[in-house]
């Protein structure tokens, strides 16, 4: 008996809550964690390499932002601004020497999460220090210290297996965890979210529309090609095929058929951030998540 348009589409609606719980909660290998949580790691490890040149200078008592500035550009006793929620090791105790503890601690757990050492403990403590530096100085944050940042959390719902284990663990079929899962598709809404907005941001500002956007960034010093004319159509040309590359990766990303061409187009953006923006951290931040698309390129994978 051939079904009717009406049962077809109560069938439909039937399969949402299945699609839904195995989109999020179906249990997966806790290695596949791993590409991701090393990525991150690097990423968090050059981060407070670089935060080591600045923070302790920046960041003390009578540094370049010195106390009574960094309280004064958070609001701090102005209802409203947040401020009452910014915690801070920068605060209490502002000196050079707790800065370059903070930045030390920070790189030991990026080499801990390339590992695979303190599993959850890594990115918490990674997270907790690049928290005391962003509640200090949240003006300074980049874009990618935030990306960043949000990815230690989900890291720390499962971090993976580590790099090195014992002969007997590692003959043994890798064990299947539901956390796993979350953490990766975490990572994948996450970076879909950004990107979009990104993208609808970008559309927003007249330098994309006109083609000044890539000669203003070099005119400020960013990206590798010098000093581009605003007139010139080669940066006219370049940033035009930025914007395609991020909608282009987006659309890819989102279509389980294409999803292994998204990832690629996933890292050509990351290296378009370090060629045309010379966003180093950026850059390694779009790779980073990119690779979280990684177990789920099969087209029979939602």
């Amino acid at each position: 008996m051939q079904r009717t348009a009406v049962e077809k589409w109560i069938e439909s609606l039937l399969a949402v809550p299945r699609a839904w719980t195995r989109f999020w909660f179906e249990p997966i290998d806790a290695s596949c964690v791993n590409v991701v949580r090393q990525g991150v790691g690097v990423l968090v490890g050059l981060l407070f390499l670089w935060s080591w040149f600045w923070v302790p200078d920046w960041l003390s008592a009578d540094g370049w932002l010195g106390i009574d500035a960094g309280r004064y550009f958070i609001g701090d006793g102005m209802p409203g601004t947040g401020s009452e929620y910014r915690w801070s090791l920068l605060y209490p105790l502002a000196t050079p020497i707790v800065g370059r503890v903070i930045c030390v601690l920070g790189l030991v757990a990026g080499v801990l999460m390339v590992l695979g050492i303190a599993r959850r403990w890594a990115p918490i403590g990674a997270w907790a220090c690049m928290m005391m530096i962003h509640h200090r100085a949240p003006w300074l944050t980049m874009p990618a210290e935030v990306l960043a940042s949000a990815a230690l959390l989900y890291l720390a719902m499962e971090p993976g297996t580590a790099m090195f284990r014992k002969q007997r663990e590692a003959v043994r079929d890798e064990p299947s965890s539901v956390l796993a899962n979350l953490a990766l598709r975490c990572l994948q809404v996450h970076w879909i979210l950004w990107a979009g907005f990104s993208l609808a941001s970008m559309f927003q500002q007249t330098p994309w529309w006109d083609g000044t956007a890539l000669s203003i960034l070099s005119e400020q010093g960013s990206g590798w090609f010098g000093k581009m004319p605003r007139g010139g159509w080669f940066a006219q040309i370049l940033g035009v095929l930025a914007l395609l590359l991020q909608a282009s990766s987006l659309l890819c990303l989102c279509n389980r058929s294409l999803r292994g061409l998204g990832i690629l187009l996933t890292m050509v953006l990351g290296i378009s951030h370090l060629l045309l923006a010379g966003d180093w951290s950026m850059g390694l931040v779009a790779c980073c998540f990119g690779l979280a698309f990684l177990p789920y390129v099969e087209p029979e994978k939602i």
